[in-house]
């Protein structure tokens, strides 16, 4: 079979097919037209039995809409269809499309004819989009001997771009579903080393060294330390850095460190902090406590206080406290509290309830929601502070201290303090059962976001939610006053943590079709029309991809229209990642009477300043949206991309948990 599938593979880049692209030919699509919005809406309502109809279509724009929509729905009756149009479709766009559709639907059984389909293309043009697609699929459904083939190819040549990203593509997505072979890693090492390779496979191979932990690179770290020191793609460096500084290995340390200190991107500086961590702590400590400044940037601020909040030893607690009490930053404040408060022992009572009372004095201080909320999760590293955490946390009126309370309940369960405290079982256990009953009366009062982060905390296998007779029934009860499809996260989350805590699978069904696409919204709509989102950081200009997501623009569109977005805030800002906006509650878990559905065509997160729309899984989608800081791959397929920033990208690398949305202008051009 494997010689058999790797014969098909070699034949491929050499047998003679006849010409079969089109590519003369073009797709007009029109959000007026009625076919065209036909075709959208039967995508929209997952209506299989149309889309089949729309496949067979001579009209090369209709076939493509439809072929498109594929990737969206999910469902084994499209996969035969798609496979005839990969191999005959006269279009190379959309026999590139239904290679993207047919690993979408991740079923493995296709390998062998994604194989076939490879070998059958044009091999007077071997290197087009179709063949790359062919090679990105099979990463996303095919088995190791596949990846062994894939990855060992090394024919592939900087004339053949489309199949060097096909196959940097493939590896990739096979290493997100843990499958690796050494052929396949060797052969992304060696893209990222070799600078004259197209910057989006260099992009794809460094991605997938950054996110595979496990990958033995020993052999190749004093190449990849010198390419770290001469690279000029930021999106490369900062993927590098943080695979050198995972690594451990120390001859990588005089090259990273001094990054952190000079004017190297704050990306590159946040993913060697993240890591810094697999070192000697005295190796990096000079370094790391230079950029606990006030003028420090504030993504790198705060991953180094989560770096010296574990790593921080008991000699140097009156160094943070000093630094805490100087800080003119007020949320600055309960973050370096927590790096004191955890370097303290156990046994420094005395000390620890001082400065658990200096926190607990802070927090009453403190007038803005997110830094309250910042002083609650500090608290949670000492047991002592659990009836503030009920009274002050749980029992709250802002959505955000109180589910990030409830969010703290593992920290407060696990913590060095806690574990000396309670040793004896008995103890742990009551000292469960009273947070279990602090919960418990949460879920009482039916706010769906504490019962989505209740349920959430309650499968976390350390905090032995399980052992707590009646707990499910509780969870079981708040989940009944849930309101669909506006509380589906929260439903979700119940029966994920009811099946752990019964020791069983409930059914997870994605919500039904509820909310139809306004095209009147998207007709006046351009390439020139632009989103301007104004925040109290700044203004953020972003285009809208109306054609690829008109159920996601459209909504957003309205949204905006409505005012909805005015005085909300970003809630979640995660370092080189992601801000995060649009939440009615501020904490994440909120929501509106309805859900849209993921439009999932082949867009790319390989660079900053995508939108996309967060969910809670597949067609979930609401009011909540997201912009990247930058490249974001493993996205790919599974969010929705509606926008790409055009201009102010400055200040959503500035923007912090807390800052306003003052307005969501749309201009249309």
């Amino acid at each position: 079979m494997r010689v058999g599938l790797l014969l098909f593979i070699l034949v491929g880049l050499f047998a003679c097919v006849p010409p079969s692209g089109d590519d003369d030919l073009s797709v007009n699509i029109d959000l007026e037209n009625e076919l065209h919005q036909s075709i959208l809406k039967a995508k929209d309502e997952r209506d299989v039995q149309a889309i089949l109809t729309h496949l067979i279509s001579e009209d090369l724009t209709e076939r493509h809409l439809a072929v498109e929509a594929c990737g969206s729905v999910i469902d084994k009756s499209l996969i035969s269809p798609l496979m005839d149009i990969l191999n005959n479709d006269p279009s190379n766009d959309v026999r590139a499309l239904a290679a993207y559709a047919i690993g979408q639907q991740n079923d493995s059984s296709v390998q062998g004819d994604l194989v076939s389909a490879y070998r059958n293309q044009d091999s007077t043009n071997y290197n087009t989009p179709v063949r790359g697609a062919i090679l990105e699929a099979l990463g996303k459904c095919a088995d190791q001997s596949i990846l062994d083939f894939i990855g060992a190819v090394s024919s592939f040549t900087n004339d053949t771009d489309q199949l060097l990203l096909g196959q940097a593509r493939a590896i990739y997505r096979y290493g997100l579903r843990g499958i690796y072979s050494d052929a396949g890693t060797t052969t992304m090492i060696n893209n990222v080393l070799d600078v004259s390779r197209p910057a989006a496979t260099r992009l794809m191979a460094a991605q997938y060294l950054s996110r595979n932990p496990n990958l033995n690179l020993d052999d190749s770290i004093n190449q990849l330390i010198n390419t770290l020191n001469s690279e000029q793609d930021v999106d490369v460096k900062m993927a590098l850095a943080g695979v050198l500084t995972r690594s451990g290995n120390v001859n990588a340390l005089p090259s990273l460190l001094p990054m952190l200190t000079d004017a190297t991107d704050y990306r590159v500086k946040s993913n060697i902090i993240r890591q810094l961590g697999m070192f000697d702590y005295n190796l990096y400590r000079d370094t790391v406590l230079t950029l606990l400044d006030d003028g420090t940037n504030d993504h790198v601020f705060n991953l180094a206080v989560d770096l010296l909040k574990e790593k921080a030893p008991r000699q140097e607690e009156a160094y943070y406290l000093d630094l805490s009490r100087k800080t003119a930053s007020e949320i600055k404040k309960p973050k370096l509290l927590s790096i004191v408060l955890n370097s303290l022992p156990a046994r420094f009572v005395n000390t620890r309830n001082a400065r658990s009372n200096e926190i607990k004095a802070g927090l009453d201080a403190a007038t803005q929601e997110y830094v309250q909320a910042e002083y609650i999760k500090t608290l949670a590293l000492d047991p002592v502070n659990l009836p503030t955490i009920i009274e002050k946390g749980l029992n709250a009126s802002s959505a955000v201290v109180r589910t990030t309370a409830i969010n703290s309940i593992p920290t407060l369960l696990n913590n060095d303090r806690t574990t000396s405290v309670f040793i004896r079982p008995s103890a742990m256990a009551r000292f469960r059962s009273t947070i279990a009953s602090a919960l418990t009366t949460v879920l009482q009062t039916g706010d769906s976001g504490s019962i989505a982060a209740i349920a959430s905390v309650a499968r976390d296998e350390s905090c032995g939610f399980k052992e707590e007779a009646g707990f499910n029934l509780a969870l079981r009860s708040a989940m009944r006053g849930l309101n669909l499809p506006q509380d589906y996260e929260a439903h979700k989350e119940c029966l994920t943590s009811l099946g752990y805590l019964e020791d069983t699978t409930y059914q997870i069904d994605p919500p039904r079709f509820n909310h139809p696409v306004d095209y009147t919204r998207l007709t006046s709509l351009n390439d020139s029309s632009r989103a301007y989102i104004i925040t109290t950081k700044g203004q953020i200009e972003m285009s809208l991809y109306r054609h690829a997501a008109p159920g996601s623009v459209s909504n957003f569109i309205g949204l905006a229209e409505d005012n909805f977005y005015d005085g909300k805030t970003i809630h979640r800002v995660v370092p080189n990642f992601v801000i995060q906006g649009g939440c009615p509650r501020g904490d994440g878990y909120g929501s509106l009477d309805y859900t849209i559905r993921s439009e999932l065509g082949p867009s790319y997160y390989d660079d900053e300043g995508y939108v996309g729309m967060a969910s809670a899984g597949a067609d979930t989608e609401g009011t909540q949206w997201f912009i990247t800081h930058s490249p974001t791959p493993h996205l790919d397929g599974r969010y929705t991309i509606f926008g790409k920033v055009t201009a102010g990208m400055e200040v959503v690398h500035t923007i912090q948990p807390g800052d306003i949305i003052q307005d969501v202008r749309i201009l249309r051009y």
